[in-house]
């Protein structure tokens, strides 16, 4: 895989701001104390270890969402295999309708086109000219 900006995969390192925010968390709880805490234990042990499997999934998601985000702004590509071997080919569908039949300056507009695609088309180029065999 090739990327068009790969100096674009620079911003991956900003990935270690949010796992530098989820561990160094800020927020801090405070302890409560109430007159019967004996239910409530069960309970906040239950809820810390669904937290905590809630938090690394949430920064599991941020992170491959910004993975994503900078992955797409450097454009990844995959080369033709046969990229060497491919010969150079032109396909040109020229309109030879009535309306290319006008006259011009030059001539003809249609012979006029031709000639200048014969001028302007490298010589190791191959091509093909397609045009509309009905002439109304």
């Amino acid at each position: 895989m090739h990327f068009k900006h790969p100096e674009i995969l620079y911003f991956l390192f900003a990935l270690i701001v949010p796992i530098l925010v989820h561990l160094f968390q800020l927020r801090r709880f405070k302890k409560e104390y109430f007159t019967n805490v004996r239910f409530l234990k069960a309970l906040s042990i239950q809820s810390r270890k669904s937290s905590r499997i809630k938090k690394w999934l949430l920064l599991a998601s941020r992170l491959l969402l910004l993975f994503c985000i900078i992955v797409a702004f450097a454009q990844p590509f995959f080369e033709s295999k046969d990229s060497k071997n491919a010969s150079n080919e032109l396909y040109i569908i020229l309109d030879n309708s009535f309306s290319m039949q006008a006259k011009g300056k030059k001539g003809e507009l249609l012979k006029r086109a031709v000639q200048e695609l014969l001028e302007e088309t490298p010589e190791k180029v191959n091509f093909s000219l397609l045009t509309n065999s009905d002439n109304y």
